[in-house]
């Protein structure tokens, strides 16, 4: 017989693929340009607090520095990103988006969200309600098992969320520099974390 913790951990895995495969894929505008969400999630973190440096792109995404340069120049490429000499350190460029690299980021959440309203709208306000409380859920259980996320970005950049839900149970940013969080979001009193086990 299937377990509760056999079921959860099969939907999540789910949710996850569809999410990846029904909202996150490749990404192209009225204009014809195109992006990643990977690329998505740069470009909105970059305009969430600039300005930033290829280091931190590199400490946001995990990635090395090589790595990060190269996304980087794919995006010089195709006109979503531009770069200027730090006025600090002229060896090091600030990055900065361009004017189409935002109307890109504007119709991208435009058409997202009236997808999810779409598909939203078919359930009853009920189930809608569940739905939002069941993911809230979700994210607070996994949230729980802290040695695993301690160091974990949620790249809530991608959604230009001024709330970053890893601050708010108390964790560290991982990508702030000097101790500002790089989401742009203002610091929130940590709170406790619930460790009582559930079953």
């Amino acid at each position: 017989m299937e377990t509760t913790a056999t079921r959860v951990a099969r939907d999540l895995h789910m949710v996850s693929a569809l999410t990846r495969r029904v909202l996150e894929g490749e990404f192209a505008d009225p204009a014809g340009t195109s992006a990643s969400f990977t690329q998505l999630v740069i470009l909105k973190w970059l305009d969430a607090a600039t300005p930033r440096r290829a280091q931190d792109v590199a400490r946001f995404l995990s990635a090395s520095a090589p790595a990060a340069t190269q996304i980087l120049a794919r995006l010089r490429k195709k006109g979503l990103v531009r770069s200027r000499p730090n006025r600090k350190d002229r060896r090091a460029d600030d990055l900065f988006l361009t004017p189409k690299a935002r109307a890109l980021i504007t119709e991208h959440d435009s058409r997202n969200a009236g997808r999810l309203e779409t598909l939203l709208s078919s359930l009853p306000s009920g189930r809608r309600n569940a739905l939002a409380e069941g993911l809230e859920t979700a994210i607070e259980l996994l949230l729980a098992d802290h040695p695993s996320v301690a160091d974990m970005c949620l790249q809530c950049g991608a959604h230009a969320s001024p709330r970053c839900v890893m601050r708010q149970h108390g964790f560290s940013c991982p990508t702030e520099r000097d101790g500002i969080p790089t989401c742009g979001a203002p610091r929130p009193v940590p709170r406790a974390r619930n460790r009582t086990n559930r079953t």
